[in-house]
């Protein structure tokens, strides 16, 4: 992770120790370089998986595409089903 940010001076740089993932708190430099990152695989929210290169949407895989879709709609019923819940306690 560290490499990563070698271009931003950091502050604080520490575990998530409930879930994957990190904490930073870093600050940009007055003469910041942007660091070349090609070299280093970051994970892709699109294939679900760490990657070198940056992919389209149209690139993700069809499982992927569905679970996401599937979440999205039982994201949306429950929050529909939270807001009808709602109305029938105030009438």
């Amino acid at each position: 992770m560290k490499r990563i940010f070698i271009d931003f001076e950091i502050i604080k740089l520490i575990k998530d120790h409930e879930a994957p993932g990190v904490f930073l708190k870093a600050r940009k430099p007055d003469n910041y370089v942007a660091t070349d990152l090609s070299d280093i695989a970051l994970y892709s929210i699109v294939l679900g998986r760490r990657t070198r290169d940056i992919v389209s949407i149209e690139e993700m895989p069809l499982t992927r595409k569905y679970r996401l879709l599937l979440n999205s709609k039982i994201r949306d019923t429950l929050v529909l089903l939270g807001k009808l819940s709602r109305l029938q306690r105030l009438r």
